[in-house]
Protein backbone atom coordinates (compact mmCIF):
# COMPACT_ATOMS: atom_id res chain seq x y z
CA UNK A 1 0.00 0.00 0.00
CA UNK A 2 1.51 3.59 -1.29
CA UNK A 3 1.17 6.50 1.40
CA UNK A 4 -1.57 7.84 -1.18
CA UNK A 5 -3.69 4.59 -0.62
CA UNK A 6 -4.83 5.15 2.15
CA UNK A 7 -6.74 8.24 4.07
CA UNK A 8 -8.81 6.85 6.46
CA UNK A 9 -8.32 10.06 9.12
CA UNK A 10 -9.16 12.64 6.06
CA UNK A 11 -12.13 10.36 5.54
CA UNK A 12 -14.03 10.48 8.59
CA UNK A 13 -13.39 14.43 8.85
CA UNK A 14 -14.91 14.20 5.06
CA UNK A 15 -17.91 12.60 6.30
CA UNK A 16 -18.30 15.13 9.50
CA UNK A 17 -18.13 17.67 7.09
CA UNK A 18 -20.54 16.52 4.98
CA UNK A 19 -22.91 15.63 7.90
CA UNK A 20 -22.76 19.36 8.68
CA UNK A 21 -24.54 20.86 5.75
CA UNK A 22 -25.15 24.41 5.05
CA UNK A 23 -22.25 25.43 7.59
CA UNK A 24 -19.53 26.95 6.65
CA UNK A 25 -16.68 24.41 8.17
CA UNK A 26 -13.19 25.23 8.67
CA UNK A 27 -10.22 22.75 9.05
CA UNK A 28 -7.55 24.96 10.55
CA UNK A 29 -6.58 25.07 14.10
CA UNK A 30 -9.24 27.45 16.22
CA UNK A 31 -6.54 29.64 17.47
CA UNK A 32 -6.12 31.32 14.11
CA UNK A 33 -9.25 31.87 13.20
CA UNK A 34 -10.60 35.58 13.75
CA UNK A 35 -13.24 36.52 16.11
CA UNK A 36 -15.67 39.67 16.05
CA UNK A 37 -15.35 42.57 13.48
CA UNK A 38 -17.05 44.34 11.08
CA UNK A 39 -17.89 41.40 8.28
CA UNK A 40 -21.13 39.16 8.72
CA UNK A 41 -19.51 35.75 8.90
CA UNK A 42 -20.71 32.26 10.26
CA UNK A 43 -18.35 29.21 10.73
CA UNK A 44 -17.49 26.43 12.21
CA UNK A 45 -14.17 25.12 13.17
CA UNK A 46 -14.23 21.21 13.21
CA UNK A 47 -10.62 21.15 14.46
CA UNK A 48 -8.92 17.40 15.21
CA UNK A 49 -7.14 17.48 18.42
CA UNK A 50 -6.49 14.12 19.40
CA UNK A 51 -6.29 10.72 17.72
CA UNK A 52 -6.05 7.31 20.34
CA UNK A 53 -6.39 3.67 19.89
CA UNK A 54 -9.15 2.31 20.84
CA UNK A 55 -8.47 -0.20 23.70
CA UNK A 56 -11.81 -2.68 23.64
CA UNK A 57 -10.65 -3.52 19.71
CA UNK A 58 -6.94 -4.04 20.26
CA UNK A 59 -6.35 -7.82 20.51
CA UNK A 60 -7.85 -9.25 17.50
CA UNK A 61 -7.08 -12.57 15.77
CA UNK A 62 -4.91 -12.45 12.25
CA UNK A 63 -7.85 -12.07 9.89
CA UNK A 64 -8.18 -14.63 6.71
CA UNK A 65 -8.91 -12.83 3.28
CA UNK A 66 -7.92 -16.41 1.56
CA UNK A 67 -6.90 -19.47 2.01
CA UNK A 68 -3.49 -19.30 1.96
CA UNK A 69 -2.99 -16.08 3.49
CA UNK A 70 -3.23 -13.95 6.50
CA UNK A 71 -3.35 -10.10 7.25
CA UNK A 72 -2.64 -8.37 10.86
CA UNK A 73 -5.73 -6.88 12.11
CA UNK A 74 -5.84 -3.53 11.62
CA UNK A 75 -5.07 -0.28 13.90
CA UNK A 76 -8.69 0.73 15.71
CA UNK A 77 -8.84 4.76 16.61
CA UNK A 78 -10.95 6.93 18.22
CA UNK A 79 -10.46 10.46 16.33
CA UNK A 80 -11.66 13.51 18.87
CA UNK A 81 -13.08 16.48 17.15
CA UNK A 82 -13.49 20.24 18.89
CA UNK A 83 -16.47 22.18 17.61
CA UNK A 84 -16.17 25.74 17.78
CA UNK A 85 -18.24 28.42 16.74
CA UNK A 86 -17.21 31.86 14.77
CA UNK A 87 -19.29 34.53 14.27
CA UNK A 88 -19.75 38.35 14.38
CA UNK A 89 -22.00 38.14 17.52
CA UNK A 90 -21.92 36.08 20.35
CA UNK A 91 -25.69 35.17 19.47
CA UNK A 92 -24.82 34.25 16.04
CA UNK A 93 -22.47 31.44 17.59
CA UNK A 94 -24.36 30.31 19.63
CA UNK A 95 -26.90 29.65 16.42
CA UNK A 96 -23.99 27.82 14.82
CA UNK A 97 -23.52 25.68 17.22
CA UNK A 98 -26.69 24.43 18.38
CA UNK A 99 -27.11 23.28 14.47
CA UNK A 100 -23.93 21.76 14.00
CA UNK A 101 -24.70 19.89 17.79
CA UNK A 102 -28.53 19.03 16.52
CA UNK A 103 -26.73 17.64 13.02
CA UNK A 104 -24.48 15.45 14.53
CA UNK A 105 -26.94 14.27 17.02
CA UNK A 106 -29.41 13.23 14.39
CA UNK A 107 -26.90 11.22 12.59
CA UNK A 108 -24.84 9.76 15.85
CA UNK A 109 -24.44 6.69 13.61
CA UNK A 110 -23.47 7.05 9.98
CA UNK A 111 -23.01 4.68 7.30
CA UNK A 112 -23.62 3.38 4.17
CA UNK A 113 -23.61 6.03 1.68
CA UNK A 114 -22.99 8.58 4.06
CA UNK A 115 -18.91 8.00 4.66
CA UNK A 116 -16.79 9.54 2.32
CA UNK A 117 -14.14 8.12 0.72
CA UNK A 118 -12.59 4.76 1.50
CA UNK A 119 -14.70 4.53 4.84
CA UNK A 120 -17.65 2.42 3.07
CA UNK A 121 -15.44 -0.33 1.96
CA UNK A 122 -13.53 -0.63 5.80
CA UNK A 123 -16.03 -0.12 8.23
CA UNK A 124 -19.44 -1.17 8.74
CA UNK A 125 -20.53 2.73 10.55
CA UNK A 126 -19.12 5.40 12.65
CA UNK A 127 -20.48 6.07 16.32
CA UNK A 128 -20.39 10.06 16.57
CA UNK A 129 -20.59 10.54 20.44
CA UNK A 130 -20.72 13.99 22.13
CA UNK A 131 -17.72 14.09 24.99
CA UNK A 132 -18.44 14.97 28.61
CA UNK A 133 -15.79 17.62 28.77
CA UNK A 134 -14.91 19.68 31.51
CA UNK A 135 -14.17 23.35 31.57
CA UNK A 136 -10.80 22.22 33.34
CA UNK A 137 -9.97 19.89 30.08
CA UNK A 138 -11.35 22.82 27.80
CA UNK A 139 -8.88 24.71 29.17
CA UNK A 140 -6.03 23.18 28.69
CA UNK A 141 -6.74 22.76 24.41
CA UNK A 142 -7.10 25.79 24.61
CA UNK A 143 -3.46 26.89 26.44
CA UNK A 144 -1.96 24.09 24.42
CA UNK A 145 -3.32 26.35 21.48
CA UNK A 146 -2.17 29.68 22.98
CA UNK A 147 -5.12 30.78 22.63
CA UNK A 148 -7.88 32.28 25.06
CA UNK A 149 -10.86 30.24 25.58
CA UNK A 150 -13.94 29.91 23.58
CA UNK A 151 -16.76 28.24 23.55
CA UNK A 152 -16.36 24.71 22.38
CA UNK A 153 -17.36 21.17 22.22
CA UNK A 154 -16.20 17.86 21.80
CA UNK A 155 -16.69 14.89 19.69
CA UNK A 156 -15.96 11.60 19.78
CA UNK A 157 -15.46 9.47 16.57
CA UNK A 158 -15.53 5.74 16.55
CA UNK A 159 -13.93 3.47 15.24
CA UNK A 160 -11.91 3.90 12.46
CA UNK A 161 -9.38 1.07 10.95
CA UNK A 162 -6.85 1.61 9.50
CA UNK A 163 -5.32 -1.32 8.26
CA UNK A 164 -2.12 -3.19 8.00
CA UNK A 165 0.15 -3.94 5.13
CA UNK A 166 1.36 -6.75 7.23
CA UNK A 167 0.75 -10.29 5.53
CA UNK A 168 1.81 -13.77 6.06
CA UNK A 169 0.76 -17.10 3.60
CA UNK A 170 -0.09 -19.62 5.27
CA UNK A 171 -0.56 -23.38 3.89
CA UNK A 172 -3.58 -25.48 4.98
CA UNK A 173 -3.51 -29.21 6.48
CA UNK A 174 -3.47 -31.10 3.38
CA UNK A 175 -2.77 -34.78 4.37
CA UNK A 176 -3.16 -36.01 7.57
CA UNK A 177 -0.57 -39.23 9.21
CA UNK A 178 -1.72 -41.38 12.37
CA UNK A 179 1.08 -43.20 13.65
CA UNK A 180 0.39 -45.68 16.28
CA UNK A 181 2.61 -48.05 18.38
CA UNK A 182 2.34 -50.15 21.27
CA UNK A 183 3.74 -48.77 24.54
Amino acid sequence: MALGDSNIIGDVTETLQDLLTGLDITLDSPATLPTGGDADFKKLNLFLYQVLENAFAKNQQWRSPSANQQEYPPLTINLYYMLTPYAKDTLSAHQVLSHAMGLLHDHSIVSGGDLAGELPVVVEQLAIVLCPTTLEDLTRIWNALQSPYRLSVCYEVRIALIQSEIRRDVSRVNTKTDVFQQI
